[in-house]
C-alpha cells in the first residue's frame, strides 16, 4: 500500500515537473486550441476607433508606428478533434472583429505606410449573407444594422468594390469586413475586397467585446438622419479659414452667390449623372452656373465630393488630393461659397458636395493696349463733329451719313468705356470683351461709308 502510494506520488510529482518545465509548450498549444487567447497589438490608424483608440501622430505614418491597444484574441481557426468530438472550436459570426493578413494586405500596408502589415476590421456579413450600403447606412439581408460601434452615424458609404446601392452577396468561405471608423478605414468596400476565412488568424467574438462598450454610441435618432444633409457649410468655411490662418494666408470671405453657383452645379451634376469638370452631359460648366447665379468676380474654382461627409471629414478628404489643396490654399480667391445638394441617382440617395471659390486679379494691360484705345477715343472725338456738321448739307446722302455718325457714336462709346476700364486696371465684362472683338467690324463699315460718302 506504501509502495503504490509512492508510486502514484511519483507520478504526480512528475507530471507536475513534466507541466512546469515545458510551460511554454503547454501555453502555446492552450493558445493553438483557442482555450487561452493571446495580446495582439493594434496600431494607431484609426480604422477601428472608437473601438480601439487613435493614435496621436499628426500623420498616418507616425499613427502607423504608434501601438494604442494589446487586446486579447482568440486563435482562429482553433480546436482540438479527439475520437471524432470537436472541442474548442469557433464559428466566425458577423459583428466579430477579426485579424487577418493576405497578399492584398501587404501590399496596401506597404504603399500606405511603408511596411506589410495585417488588418483587423470587424465582419459585417458572412457566406449567404447579401449587404447593401445606402444612404449612409448598411443593410445586410434586407434589415438596417444598428450598429453603436460605429465613429459616427449615417457613416457608410460605397467605394470602388461595392458602390452604394450595388447589394453583394457573400460567396462560401468569405466575410466582408469594414473598420468601425467607416470614413477612415481601408476595407471590404475598396481594393481590399473580400477576405477568405482561411486568411484570419484571431478573432474577438461579437458575445466577448463587452469591456469595449463602453467606448460606444448612443443610436437613439440614428434612422432618423435618413435623407438629410450630413454638411454644415459654415463649419467647414470655419475650419478651411483656420487651416489659412495657421498657414499666415487671409481668409475667405463667404459669398452667398458662390453658394447659389454650387447649388446651380450639384443639382445639374445629380440629375444627369455627370460629375465630370466639363459638364459633358448636363451642359452646366462651372462657368455657366457661376454666370446664371449672378457672380461677377473674373477668376473661379471648383472642388467637389460624393458622399455624406460632416464638415471636418470634407475638409480631410479634399486635402489628401494634391491640386484639390492647391485650390484650398491659393492666394489667387477671396471668396468662398458651397452647396451639399441631396438627390438620388438610379434610385440611390446620393450628396453632391461642391466648393466654389472667386477672386480677383488685376488684368495689368500692356502700354500699348491702354494707349491704343485712349487715342482711338480722342480720334474720334475729332472727326465726329466734322461729319456732323454736313447734317442737312445739299449734296450728301443723309441716310448714309446718319448710318455713318451712328456708327462712330457707337465706336465712341464703346471705346470710352474700354478705355476707361483699361487705365483704371479692370477687366473688362463680357460685353465689354463683345465690344473690343466687335471694333474692326465696326471700323470697317465705316471706312465703306466714308469711301460711298466722299464719291458724292
Amino acid at each position: 500500500m506504501v509502495k503504490r502510494t509512492l508510486l502514484i506520488l511519483s507520478i504526480f510529482i512528475a507530471t507536475i515537473f513534466l507541466i512546469v518545465s515545458s510551460a511554454p509548450y503547454f501555453n502555446y498549444f492552450l493558445i493553438q486550441i483557442g482555450v487561452k487567447k493571446e495580446s495582439i497589438m493594434i496600431a494607431g490608424t484609426g480604422s477601428m476607433y472608437p473601438t480601439f483608440p487613435k493614435g496621436e501622430g499628426t500623420n498616418d505614418l507616425v499613427r502607423a508606428q504608434e501601438i494604442v491597444a494589446w487586446p486579447q484574441m482568440k486563435k482562429y481557426p482553433s480546436g482540438l478533434s479527439i475520437f471524432g468530438k470537436h472541442l474548442f472550436d469557433y464559428t466566425i459570426q458577423n459583428g466579430d472583429i477579426v485579424e487577418f493578413q493576405n497578399d492584398k494586405t501587404k501590399q496596401l500596408s506597404e504603399k500606405k505606410y511603408g511596411e506589410e502589415a495585417g488588418f483587423v476590421k470587424r465582419v459585417i456579413a458572412q457566406a449567404g449573407d447579401t449587404i447593401d450600403l445606402r444612404d449612409g447606412f448598411v443593410s445586410v439581408n434586407g434589415q438596417l444594422l444598428t450598429e453603436p460601434y460605429i465613429a459616427k452615424a449615417r457613416a457608410t458609404y460605397g467605394g470602388d468594390y461595392l458602390p452604394d446601392c450595388k447589394q453583394m452577396t457573400i460567396p462560401p468561405g468569405f466575410v466582408f469586413v469594414m473598420g468601425d471608423n467607416r470614413k477612415a478605414s481601408l476595407d471590404s468596400r475598396y481594393e481590399l475586397g473580400l477576405v477568405s476565412l482561411d486568411d484570419i488568424h484571431y478573432v474577438i467574438p461579437w458575445n466577448q467585446q463587452e469591456e469595449y462598450k463602453k467606448s460606444w454610441r448612443d443610436t437613439t435618432g440614428d434612422f432618423s438622419l435618413a435623407h438629410t444633409t450630413t454638411l454644415d457649410p459654415q463649419k467647414f468655411i470655419e475650419l478651411l479659414n483656420a487651416k489659412r490662418l495657421k498657414e499666415s494666408r487671409k481668409v475667405y470671405k463667404y459669398q452667398s452667390l458662390l453658394d447659389a453657383s454650387a447649388k446651380i452645379r450639384g443639382e445639374a451634376m445629380i440629375k444627369s449623372d455627370d460629375f465630370s469638370p466639363e459638364g459633358t452631359r448636363s451642359g452646366m460648366t462651372l462657368e455657366k452656373a457661376i454666370r446664371q447665379s449672378g457672380y461677377r468676380n473674373i477668376i473661379f474654382a471648383e472642388v467637389y465630393s460624393r458622399g455624406f461627409y460632416e464638415a471636418d471629414e470634407l475638409l480631410d478628404n479634399l486635402l489628401e488630393f494634391p491640386d484639390t489643396k492647391k485650390i484650398l490654399f491659393s492666394d489667387q480667391y477671396q471668396d468662398i461659397g458651397l452647396a451639399a445638394v441631396l438627390g438620388e441617382i438610379n434610385g440611390c440617395p446620393v450628396q453632391a458636395v461642391i466648393v466654389h471659390f472667386g477672386g480677383y486679379v488685376p488684368p495689368n494691360y500692356s502700354k500699348e493696349q491702354t494707349d491704343s484705345w485712349q487715342s482711338l477715343v480722342e480720334n474720334l472725338e475729332k472727326i465726329l463733329p466734322s461729319w456732323e456738321a454736313l447734317k442737312q448739307a445739299d449734296g450728301v446722302d443723309q441716310g448714309k451719313l446718319t448710318d455713318l455718325v451712328n456708327l462712330l457714336n457707337t465706336r465712341l462709346s464703346n471705346a470710352k468705356r474700354i478705355s476707361t476700364k483699361m487705365r483704371a486696371n479692370q477687366w473688362l465684362d463680357d460685353e465689354e470683351k463683345k465690344m473690343a472683338e466687335n471694333d474692326k467690324n465696326l471700323a470697317t463699315e465705316a471706312e465703306k461709308l466714308v469711301a460711298e460718302l466722299n464719291k458724292r
